[in-house]
């Protein structure tokens, strides 16, 4: 970013602080539409001690709330665009296969069919028809819809920041926010740069110091940050499978969610945050050998005839909300964006519009759901090692 944009130069129209996923695709959107973007963030997009890191993230269908279903299906759309538009492979559409309770499986094929999203219900043997190397429990049913799989995220990250700056958004990494102020006309943006970044509209999309951002600015939000685990399983011929979701396999709700990731392997992982805490100033985390010990006892007892072996893990942070559903909401001349609860990556240019609307005055409806104040966090509070149940 050059000297001055943001202090003795012009205001920016709208400032961005943390361009993860979200952030990034928000400011694509808001520049493709004319306006002066400038972004920052803390330690640069895609970084391992950030939310939007690594190589994959899932993308599907298959949820409870129509909201869910139609912004999935926006952002399968807009992922695609942003593939034919870069020439990159971002999607990866092998298709999703749901496992669990019936009655979990009942409220998913509700929620797809209100969201007119097209699916098939499977017994056994429409199962193995669909990923041979499963073993179904006797008498197993599941869900499948084809509009699912993964999101090659560290493509997807990169295409997005280059679009951006195509777009004109000014975008500067390593540069970390440090206090937001809103008293005057506009936000304010102090950095640890020792700059003042001075916009109409500040986009506080900041992950999981999102919390402690806002308390400068008189905000309280019952965020939980968590670090998340997850595993790549060698197993080549599992690259064209389906992504899988296997709801809720213990007692405390906690579920197991993989896809295939080519060249990488098939990413397994828990569908809830570690027992170890976030901290703030951490870069990175080490891999904890006991969760991946009970990752690779998930894939032998599903997958008993095949020979997988463990060839690498990554952590990584993502913040919950009392209610699984995220927070983007406006206060004066902030819009907040965060929240992701374990689940808004695959989103992210589907929220970037989203977020982008709001800035500009034009809520969308039905996103109430994701208001600061509403009743399912007004007072409530979040658990960092809760199971995604969204």
């Amino acid at each position: 970013m050059a000297d001055g944009i943001g202090t003795r130069g012009r205001a920016a129209d709208v400032a961005v602080v943390g361009l993860g996923v979200i952030g990034l695709s928000t400011a694509l959107a808001l520049a493709r539409r004319g306006l002066h973007v400038v972004g920052i963030d803390r330690f640069g997009s895609g970084h391992p001690a950030t939310s939007s890191t690594g190589p994959s993230r899932s993308i599907r269908l298959a949820y409870e709330q129509p909201i869910y279903v139609e912004l999935a299906r926006e952002a399968v759309e807009r992922w695609r665009g942003l593939q034919l538009d870069t020439g990159d492979r971002i999607l990866l559409l092998t298709g999703q296969l749901d496992l669990g309770p019936a009655a979990k499986l009942e409220r998913l094929a509700a929620g797809m069919r209100a969201g007119d999203a097209a699916f098939d219900e499977l017994d056994a043997g429409g199962i193995t028809a669909r990923f041979p190397e499963i073993r179904p429990h006797r008498g197993e049913h599941a869900l499948f819809h084809a509009e699912a799989g993964t999101v090659l995220a560290d493509i997807g990250m990169r295409a997005l920041r280059r679009r951006a700056v195509d777009a004109g958004a000014e975008l500067s990494e390593p540069e970390a926010a440090i206090a937001l102020d809103g008293s005057g006309h506009g936000a304010t943006i102090e950095t640890d740069r020792g700059r003042t970044i001075r916009a109409s509209t500040a986009i506080v999309s900041a992950g999981p110091w999102l919390g402690g951002l806002l308390t400068s600015i008189g905000l309280e939000l019952p965020l939980a940050p968590a670090v998340a685990q997850v595993t790549f399983v060698g197993m080549p011929q599992l690259d064209d499978r389906p992504g899988i979701v296997d709801w809720q396999v213990d007692e405390h709700g906690v579920g197991v969610y993989g896809h295939p990731v080519p060249e990488v392997g098939y990413k397994v992982a828990f569908d809830a945050g570690s027992a170890d805490p976030w901290d703030p100033d951490a870069d990175s985390w080490t891999p904890d050998p006991v969760e991946a010990a009970s990752l690779a006892r998930w894939v032998s007892s599903r997958m008993p005839d095949a020979s997988p072996h463990l060839v690498r893990h990554q952590r990584h942070p993502w913040t919950m909300t009392p209610d699984g559903d995220f927070v983007i909401d406006r206060r004066g001349p902030f819009v907040i964006a965060g929240g992701c609860a374990g689940h808004a990556f695959k989103f992210g240019p589907a929220l970037g519009e989203l977020v982008a609307d709001l800035a500009e005055g034009a809520p969308r409806p039905g996103t109430e759901r994701f208001a600061i104040d509403r009743p399912a966090i007004s007072g409530a509070r979040a658990e960092a090692t809760a199971p995604i149940v969204r």
